[in-house]
């Protein structure tokens, strides 16, 4: 037997549909096959909906993204740009989420350097209370 919905083979006793859920309505396999339903083209994925709908997304190309990293490297104009990048209204998604994660991941260094810097300094302030001069 045949889905109604997709045009796949399923087995003849199945009340859904194994490749797209959908429910069978309980045709003869013999009705079926003779009426069946020449399959529909596959089905675009959310992001080729969305990108559809909205029009056309801003994606990055590699010299966009060689540009990025360049950036990046200069001390303080790293950290200036991934704010443009990530807050302004301009930008696109792609370089957006870039930014953001970038700022991010930034963020949680900073605190892992912290806390690493705490620990080493007391362990550093109870080798040196222990020790005695002569």
């Amino acid at each position: 037997m045949f889905c109604e919905n997709c045009g796949k083979k399923i087995p003849d006793d199945a009340a859904f549909c194994t490749h797209c859920g959908a429910k069978q309505m309980g045709t003869s396999p013999s009705a079926q096959s003779v009426a069946r339903v020449p399959p529909q083209p596959t089905r675009a994925s959310a992001p080729q909906q969305q990108a559809q709908a909205s029009g056309s997304v801003d994606l990055i190309s590699m010299g966009q993204y060689l540009i990025m990293f360049l950036i990046m490297a200069i001390p303080i104009a790293n950290i200036v740009m991934l704010f443009v990048w990530g807050f302004s209204s301009e930008t696109g998604p792609n370089k957006k989420n870039f930014a953001r994660a970038t700022l991010i991941m930034m963020a949680i260094g900073i605190g892992v350097g912290i806390l690493v810097s705490i620990v080493m300094a007391a362990i550093m302030a109870s080798i040196m209370s222990t020790m005695y001069y002569y």
